[in-house]
């Protein structure tokens, strides 16, 4: 399409499962990473693209990397990269295309931040919006004239639907209950339990396709998934609860018992494909090559971050819904870099958020405005919104010190910190027993990631600071 240059940004490695999903990625290149990968296959595609790739953290790159866009595709599955990408763009008024998946399930919405100079949005539509807001405040003894015909044009629609109540619906009610009555026999043959078939729409005989026959679980752990399974159904029968993934003995265990379980797999799995008879044939060699391209099959031992992920029933990604969200995000990142070059090729989607439902093919556009209070764009005056990032054994005193990491040096003893919600003190230095430094945010607090804090100067500060509220939002890492 003319692209002169990608930028591919992703910490992941290839899998197994990524392969039925992405046309870049082929058997063999699992454990790769998926932008190094990627890069390889768009050159062989188009040799004269240039093309940077990171296999890194978004949030640990250069900012002259992101400068270097255009428009940026945000295709995150992790919402609080989500969240940063956004932060960056809005800092250096980059255009955005954001979309994700879940399911049968999936969206995009297209960002244009303020001062990015791009041409957007339908001033009609934008004046009628206000004008039906400015109707709604007016006042009847300053206009007279628009009430009274408001509610002449409201005794007239209620002698309608009078009307139509009285006249209409009961010959409409008639008609209905005959084609009732003679539906069974009459219609339904032809238009129930049926559709129009292929060549009703197309004169040409359809190709004829495979079926392949579905598995199913015979009670036994079928592949690596089931036997986590198992192994959770184990471990409840054992301490009568569910393992708790911030327990590392729970997680251990459960390793454990999964581990067992795909050891008994494989086992099976060989007994069934060499029989004794077979296996008297066999040399050394040639049994251990079959063991190896079973623990292939299969997959390697497993890790830690495993249990929760297969655990937590991530809903699978599904190629067709994927396919139709890209498709929507490519198109739309094309017109914002033709717009961002001068060149109007199409308007941005308006509105700029589209969701789309699998299930009944179906998309809705849907309104999305723009909120004064937002901690990433909004104008609060008096206020600043930060965004740190700390352990998840940090404690109250942790929030000082990354704000000064952040480039605002705090002191703690002219700082109250607050909940800006139930109003709850965190910290309070004139009050001893809200002055407790080492207080856990999450064990004590309760503070969950992408929680808001707010930091409020008290004397000497109030009087200096030109800032008089930080909405501090903290993500654990």
């Amino acid at each position: 399409m003319g692209i002169g240059k990608l930028i591919l940004i992703d910490l992941d490695t290839i899998e197994t499962s990524n392969l039925s999903r992405q046309m870049l990625f082929k058997p063999g290149d699992e454990g790769r990473p998926k932008a190094e990968v990627a890069a390889e296959r768009l050159k062989e595609m188009n040799p004269f693209l240039k093309i940077n790739f990171y296999f890194e953290k978004l949030q640990k790159l250069p900012m002259s990397v992101y400068e270097e866009a255009d428009v940026i595709i945000m295709a995150l599955d992790n919402f609080n990269a989500r969240l940063d990408l956004n932060k960056i763009c809005l800092r250096l008024k980059k255009p955005i295309v954001e979309g994700g998946t879940v399911g049968f399930e999936g969206h995009v919405q297209i960002i244009i931040p303020k001062g990015s100079n791009l041409d957007y949005g339908s001033r009609e539509k934008e004046i009628e919006k206000i004008l039906e807001s400015e109707l709604w405040k007016l006042n009847e003894d300053d206009y007279p004239e628009y009430f009274s015909a408001r509610a002449k044009i409201e005794e007239l629609e209620n002698e309608i639907d009078k009307i139509r109540e009285e006249k209409i619906e009961p010959v409409i009610e008639k008609i209905r209950d005959n084609i009732k009555y003679k539906f069974d026999e009459d219609y339904a043959p032809n238009k129930m339990n049926q559709t129009a078939c292929y060549r009703c729409l197309v004169p040409i005989p359809p190709p004829a396709n495979k079926l392949v026959a579905a598995c199913t679980l015979k009670g036994l752990p079928r592949n690596r998934n089931h036997c986590v399974i198992k192994a959770e159904v184990d471990f409840q029968k054992k301490y009568g609860k569910k393992p708790d993934f911030n327990k590392d003995d729970d997680v251990n265990f459960l390793i454990e018992l999964a581990q067992n379980e795909l050891e008994a797999l494989r086992n099976r799995v060989f007994e069934e494909n060499i029989p004794l008879e077979k296996l008297q044939t066999l040399t050394e060699q040639e049994v251990n090559e079959w063991k190896e391209n079973i623990r292939k099959t299969f997959g390697p031992d497993y890790k830690f971050e495993e249990m929760e992920n297969i655990l937590e029933n991530k809903i699978a990604a599904i190629q067709t819904v994927s396919s139709i969200i890209s498709s929507i995000e490519s198109q739309e990142a094309l017109k914002l870099l033709f717009r961002v070059k001068g060149r109007n090729i199409g308007p941005p989607m308006y509105p700029s958020y589209i969701n789309y439902n699998g299930v009944y093919g179906q998309f809705d556009c849907l309104e999305i405005q723009k909120r004064e209070s937002c901690l990433a764009c909004g104008n609060i005056e008096g206020e600043e919104n930060v965004q740190i990032v700390v352990p998840f054994d940090a404690d109250v005193e942790y929030i000082f010190k990354a704000m000064t990491m952040s480039g605002y040096d705090l002191d703690p003893d002219l700082w109250i910190m607050t909940n800006p919600m139930t109003k709850e003190f965190y910290w309070n230095p004139y009050v001893e027993s809200l002055k407790v430094p080492n207080l856990k945010l999450k064990a004590d607090l309760k503070i969950d990631s992408n929680a808001i804090v707010a930091l409020i100067p008290l004397g000497e500060a109030k009087e200096n600071s030109v800032i008089k509220k930080f909405n501090v939002v903290i993500t654990y890492m």
